[in-house]
C-alpha cells in the first residue's frame, strides 16, 4: 500500500509511553514514590480526591501519559466526559503528596467522544499534548492540541477525516509520534465500520501539517472494536505494532515502514478480553518487552507482555488484577520514570469512574490498586 508523503528516516527517537515486564534493563536509580502518598490535598486549581465509592462522568477510553511539564515529569490525563467534551487532569510528580489538578474541560462543539489518544510532541515552547479521537458513532476522526506555553489553551477539533452521515469507524483512535520524516510523523489507526482499519498520518515537515491518507489495511481480517498501536524499535526505522479487538479476541498485526508500508497478522494471542486495550514498549529486558493490558469480559484487567529477546517473540498472560471492580470499559497503560527501571502506571474507566494503578519494577511485579479520582 502506497503511503503518499511519506520519508523515511534514521532519526533515532526515545520512545514515548514505554513500560515493562519481567526482566529488567540496568537504569540510572530513581527514588521510589508509591501511590499510597495520594493525598486529599488542597492546592492550585483543583484537587482531586480518592474515593472508591463515587459515580462518575467518564465514558470510553481515557489517555495518560508522563510529560516534561515539571522537574520529574507529570503525568497527563484525558478523559472523554457522558455529557460531551473532554477533561483534563495531570499530577504534580514534583510534589511529595502527588496530587492530581483539573478538570480543564474543553472540546464541546465535539460532541461526545468515545475514546481518545494523547501524546507530546516538540511542537511549541515545551512541547505541545496532541490528541486524536473519534466521536460517538463513528462518523469523524478528530485532532486537538494544547499549546504548551501560556494560557495552556486547547485547539480543535480539526477534522482528519471527511465527515460522513454514516458510520465510517467501529472503534477508538489510536495515534504514534513516530520518527519517519526528519520531525517525526503523527500516525494514527482507526478500526473501520466495513471491516480492517484506516491509516492517516500527519506530514509534520510540511509547512501546512496536512493530514495525509487514510491508507486502509486488514479489511480481510473482519470488524474490529478497539485498537492501539506503538512504534517499536523492531526493525529500521521502526515498525508499526498493533493490537486490536475483534469481539473477545486480541490480534496482533505489524506494519514494516518505508516508502511503502507492509502489513502482516492477525496473529491472535488472547480470548475472554473486552473494551479498549492498551500496549506498550518497556525498558524491561534488553530489547524492550511489548507491555499490554485489558479489560476483561468477565470483569477486571488482564496484563500479557511479548519477550521482545526471545526469537519466538512469544507472549505470556494472561495475569489477572483487579477482579473485583466489575466491567472496566477501557484502559491506557505507560511506564513512568518512578523506580528502578520504571513502573507501569494505568488507568482505567469502569462505570463512569477513573481508576488508578500501578505495578512495581520488581522483584514481585505487584499490581496496586485501584484507587479513584473523583471526577
Amino acid at each position: 500500500m502506497k503511503e503518499k508523503g511519506r520519508k523515511d528516516s534514521r532519526k533515532i527517537k526515545e520512545a514515548a509511553d514505554s513500560a515493562g515486564s519481567q526482566k529488567k534493563k540496568t537504569k540510572k536509580d530513581n527514588k521510589i514514590v508509591k501511590p499510597e502518598s495520594f493525598a486529599n490535598t488542597k492546592s492550585k486549581g483543583k484537587a482531586l480526591q480518592i474515593d472508591s465509592n463515587l459515580q462518575g462522568p467518564a465514558r470510553g477510553g481515557p489517555a495518560l501519559i508522563q510529560s516534561s511539564y515539571g522537574n520529574k515529569g507529570n503525568f497527563e490525563l484525558i478523559v472523554p466526559m457522558d455529557a460531551g467534551g473532554l477533561a483534563y487532569y495531570w499530577r504534580n510528580n514534583d510534589n511529595e503528596k502527588l496530587p492530581w489538578e483539573g478538570p480543564i474541560k474543553f472540546g464541546a462543539d465535539a460532541g461526545i467522544v468515545d475514546g481518545v489518544s494523547l501524546v507530546q510532541s516538540d511542537f511549541g515552547e515545551s512541547g505541545n499534548l496532541e490528541l486524536a479521537a473519534v466521536d460517538l458513532g463513528g462518523h469523524s476522526l478528530m485532532h486537538f492540541w494544547r499549546d504548551s506555553a501560556l494560557p495552556l489553551g486547547w485547539n480543535g477539533p480539526i477534522n482528519v477525516s471527511k465527515k460522513s452521515l454514516v458510520p465510517i469507524f467501529s472503534g477508538n483512535a489510536s495515534m504514534a509520534w513516530t520518527n519517519f520524516g526528519c520531525r517525526g510523523n503523527f500516525d494514527v489507526v482507526v478500526p473501520k465500520a466495513s471491516g480492517g482499519f484506516s491509516y492517516y498520518w500527519r506530514d509534520n515537515d510540511g509547512s501546512d501539517l496536512q493530514w495525509c491518507g487514510p491508507v486502509d489495511f486488514g479489511e480481510e481480517a473482519g470488524i474490529f472494536d478497539a485498537v492501539t498501536m506503538i512504534q517499536s524499535n523492531l526493525e529500521d526505522p521502526g515498525n508499526l505494532e498493533l493490537v486490536a479487538r475483534s469481539d473477545d479476541r486480541l490480534a496482533f498485526f505489524w506494519g514494516k515502514a518505508g516508502k511503502e508500508i507492509k502489513w502482516y497478522g492477525p496473529e491472535i494471542f488472547a480470548t475472554g478480553v473486552s473494551g479498549t486495550p492498551s500496549m506498550i514498549q518497556s525498558t524491561f529486558g534488553n530489547r524492550g518487552n511489548f507491555e499490554l493490558v485489558s479489560p476483561l469480559r468477565s470483569g477486571g484487567l488482564a496484563h500479557f507482555w511479548r519477550d521482545n529477546d526471545d526469537p519466538h517473540l512469544h507472549w505470556y498472560g494472561p495475569f489477572m488484577f483487579g477482579m473485583n471492580m466489575g466491567r472496566v470499559d477501557g484502559v491506557s497503560l505507560i511506564q513512568s520514570n518512578f523506580g528502578e527501571p520504571g513502573h507501569l502506571e494505568l488507568v482505567a474507566q469502569i462505570d463512569g469512574q477513573i481508576a488508578f494503578f500501578w505495578r512495581d519494577s520488581g522483584p514481585d511485579f505487584r499490581w496496586n490498586g485501584p484507587q479513584y479520582l473523583t471526577l
